[in-house]
């Protein structure tokens, strides 16, 4: 099940992708900061079902990468990212600097969250 659609219908809950620019450093370049709105973040909790967790041990008996966590972390991660964006948005930013990604375990190992975070801002192109 995506996060992304009605679980009842299938409809999209996503609108167009709002343009936000989203960086790790602390300025965009060729921009300058004009308004610091504040901190964003975007959340998403993944647990890690029974059927994952036997398919994880049979890939970690034989050394490498445990392939099915790492596509469910990469589209933690990806959704993490879309509602730091849809809310950096929402503040009225048109860029977030000083992105960055976390995760922690909670509820006793059972799930992870991921979290990405930055500063909400509004840029303009430096005029020459």
């Amino acid at each position: 099940m995506d996060a992304g659609f009605c679980p009842s219908c299938g409809a999209s809950f996503k609108t167009e992708r709002a343009q936000v620019i989203v960086v790790t450093t602390p300025t965009v370049p060729g921009y300058q900061i004009v308004k610091v709105l504040g901190t964003v973040h975007g959340l998403t909790v993944r647990t890690r079902g029974i059927g994952g967790k036997i398919v994880a041990g049979i890939e970690g008996m034989f050394g490498g990468e445990v392939t099915s966590y790492s596509s469910e972390a990469e589209k933690a991660r990806r959704d993490s990212l879309e509602r730091l964006i849809e809310k950096a948005a929402k503040m009225g930013a048109n860029a977030v600097v000083g992105a960055d990604f976390e995760t922690s375990d909670i509820l006793q190992g059972t799930a992870t969250l991921f979290s990405a975070y930055g500063t909400a801002v509004v840029i303009e192109p430096i005029k020459k």
